[in-house]
């Protein structure tokens, strides 16, 4: 069983940027009050031009928590995306 977005809504999985240092020191970002998301699902009626797998810029103060088999997914509003990463 796996979570579906509905209606304007994306199921969205946070995306921790550890850093490493030029010694070779890798350090955690968890702090970061901005970090990125992964598109895990999206519901019939988003209008923004994104898809599964994206990577997106999140209005955290606008996400909802679900605990899911033992993961935190986040669910967003399509209106709560500020941007997506693009190649």
């Amino acid at each position: 069983m796996t979570l579906q977005a509905l209606g304007t809504k994306l199921i969205i999985e946070r995306v921790e940027q550890d850093q490493t240092t030029a010694g070779g020191i890798i350090v955690s970002n968890q702090q970061d009050p901005n970090p990125m998301a992964i598109i895990l699902s999206k519901g019939d009626d988003v209008k923004v031009k994104v898809e599964v797998g994206d990577t997106v810029s999140v209005s955290w103060n606008n996400t909802a928590n679900q605990r899911y088999q033992g993961k935190t997914y986040y669910i967003v509003d399509e209106t709560g995306l500020f941007g997506k990463a693009v190649k």
